[in-house]
């Protein structure tokens, strides 16, 4: 079994020691040839965190590097992710103090800048630290607190850290049931071990835990298997820390299984390992076994494992003393620069705004003068050109009257003239109005210039802009009737041309109801209209569908007006115009509720002679 497990490690040795080697040197060139910038704080990152677990002590130099190059470039983001690799680092060495201590600002940083992720990895850092200096209640309190994060910002169970090599989920899993492994919690380790194993089997540390779970339940085959697979995962992860734990492991287990020379043999395999002296932790755990191993049989191999690991914890804290003092200078040395980063900082900024400050109250000013001018200047022109429109549309109206007036064909349109007038005169007077109120208010707006009122000649300017729109909406309805009176008068050149159907239909229908009331001072109806808005332009002699329209609309206001005069009060006359799409064509009904049509005469009802004054209760007119 022992040579089989031999030949595995070998084997795993050959096929992935190339690998690393050309991932480090890839890692190297970049970092050689790539600019000081958050992409080489990346770089940094990696490959600290490839040397973590194997040669920890160059792992704190990058991560050194890291952590000065983030803070040059005041990227804080890598700040906390350098911090976190140089906690890992000093975790591996043993030296957890500073450890601890990188972990916990870490965590304040991560917190800061409010990074999810890296408030769960600064949490798992310290739990880890906790663990292996034998804290285990603190430990699980850390591990508990970011699983608990990972829960409730619902991070997927595969997501990976953007640094972290490892998924949050399956890791503090995994670092459960290794704390409770260590504390022989063993129901507990199984239960999270398994639940870590089956979303990530890639992990080295999980497989040994796992190994060791199994030892301690006495199910050996299971154990040598998660060992197995626990050492080929930990070489390709250049995990030399799991490796060194994977020996003592299997010596544990052999030692349990009273089968000394391999126990003897793993024991040694851990303690001869290159690396070993950056992982003392490790050596100092296979010296205690080898002392306790050949505790009953041979006492000077006791004597001498127990002296080396009198020596290993007296180096061991030899060294942490040391590590102690550079970690304090390093500190020290960080925190100055901080201090002279965070006063630049300041100084910049507070120069920044006062400039942005000055730039800001001139360009406000000269943008409000500028302003100001501009609404007076475009007041004026607006003010002018409605003057010339309205003139101008008065001076068509009149010459429009006595065209009407003088053809015999527009006879019906002289009964409208009345009708008409009162039509226009809405827009008219709203226009009147308001170009006075707009002379009062600019006389008013140069009396707050001149008292540089700025606030009170905006409100000025607004209610000018306002008025100048009214004028303009007004002057377009005048337009628009004068237009359509100017169509109506005009000798049709059957021409076709785009009509708004809608539009036309509602211009004759007011039309021919003020001319009845003109005509008729006592006539009042209702009128209504429906009109299909999906309606496009279509292409239609406008003065020829007008005229057709106003008979239409002049017969049935005639035919509720006589039925109003036999029925009295309680009859209330309603005109109904509609129209309609109905495929390719278009429909304009109008429709009363006047007299009716005699029999004798619907035959007859689209001849000339008979569109005048005919009492309809239902027509329709289909223009195709």
């Amino acid at each position: 079994m022992k040579k089989t497990i031999v030949s595995v490690i070998l084997i795993c040795v050959l096929q992935f020691i190339h690998a690393q080697r050309n991932y480090i040197d890839s890692l190297k060139q970049k970092i050689a040839s790539s600019r000081d910038d958050t992409t080489k704080v990346k770089l940094l990152y990696d490959i600290g965190q490839f040397y973590n677990w194997s040669y920890p002590d160059t792992g704190v130099l990058y991560a050194q590097n890291g952590l000065r190059l983030s803070e040059k470039l005041n990227y804080e983001k890598g700040q906390a992710y350098s911090i976190c690799n140089l906690a890992a680092s000093l975790t591996t060495l043993g030296d957890y103090a500073n450890a601890l201590n990188f972990g916990l600002k870490a965590l304040a940083l991560s917190k800061k800048i409010k990074e999810p992720g890296l408030i769960i990895l600064a949490y798992g850092q310290i739990g880890d630290c906790y663990k292996d200096q034998g804290d285990y209640k603190k430990a699980l309190e850390n591990y508990y607190e970011a699983l608990r994060l990972t829960d409730l910002l619902h991070i997927d169970k595969h997501t990976y850290n953007a640094y972290y090599s490892f998924t949050y989920y399956p890791y503090l899993l995994g670092s459960l049931s290794s704390t409770y492994e260590k504390s022989n919690q063993l129901d507990s380790a199984l239960y999270y071990g398994k639940k870590a194993w089956e979303i990530k089997q890639t992990w080295s540390h999980l497989a040994y835990t796992l190994g060791s779970v199994h030892t301690k339940l006495g199910d050996k085959e299971l154990a040598l298997d998660f060992y197995k697979k626990a050492i080929s995962l930990a070489i390709q992860e250049n995990n030399q820390k799991d490796i060194l734990d994977v020996y003592n492991g299997m010596a544990k287990l052999y030692k349990k299984e009273r089968k000394k020379d391999s126990a003897v043999y793993y024991a040694k395999q851990a303690m001869t390992q290159e690396w070993s002296n950056t992982y003392p932790i490790g050596i100092l755990e296979a010296s205690s076994l080898l002392a306790g191993i050949y505790e009953s049989d041979n006492k000077d191999s006791t004597l001498k494992y127990l002296k080396l690991t009198i020596a290993l914890k007296d180096s061991l804290f030899s060294n942490e003393k040391t590590r102690a003092a550079q970690s304090l200078a390093f500190k020290e040395q960080l925190y100055q620069q901080q201090l002279a980063n965070e006063k630049e900082q300041i100084q910049n900024k507070f120069r920044m705004y006062a400039l942005i400050g000055v730039l800001l109250v001139f360009l406000l000013i000269a943008f409000l003068l500028w302003r100001n001018n501009r609404h007076k200047q475009i007041a004026n022109v607006l003010l002018n050109q409605q003057k010339e429109k309205i003139e101008n549309t008065l001076v068509e109206l009149k010459s429009t009257q006595a065209q009407l007036m003088q053809s015999e064909k527009m006879a019906s349109l002289g009964e409208l003239t009345a009708g008409i007038a009162h039509e226009i005169q809405n827009p008219l007077n709203f226009v009147n109005n308001f170009s006075e109120v707009n002379k009062e208010l600019i006389t008013e707006m140069k009396q707050e210039i001149d008292n540089g009122n700025i606030q009170e000649v905006k409100a000025i300017a607004n209610d000018i802009e306002e008025n100048e729109q009214k004028i303009n909406h007004h002057g377009k309805r005048a337009d628009a009737i004068v237009k359509g009176m100017l169509q109506h008068s005009r000798i049709s050149t059957g021409q076709k041309e785009p009509t708004e159907i809608n539009a036309l239909a509602d211009e004759y229908l007011r039309l021919s109801y003020h001319g009845m009331k003109a005509k008729d001072k006592d006539f009042n109806a209702d009128f209504k209209t429906d009109f299909d808005e999906s309606l496009r332009k279509i292409e239609a002699v406008p003065q020829d569908v007008g005229r057709v329209l106003l008979n239409l609309y002049n017969n049935a206001f005639y035919a509720v007006a006589e039925k109003k005069k036999l029925q009295g009060d309680g009859y209330n006359p309603v005109v109904l115009v509609t129209t309609k799409k109905d495929n390719d064509k278009i429909e304009i009904r109008v429709k009363d509720n006047g007299m009716g049509i005699p029999q004798k005469v619907i035959d007859k009802i689209f001849h000339p002679s008979l569109l005048q004054n005919q009492q309809a209760r239902e027509q329709d007119w289909v223009y195709h």
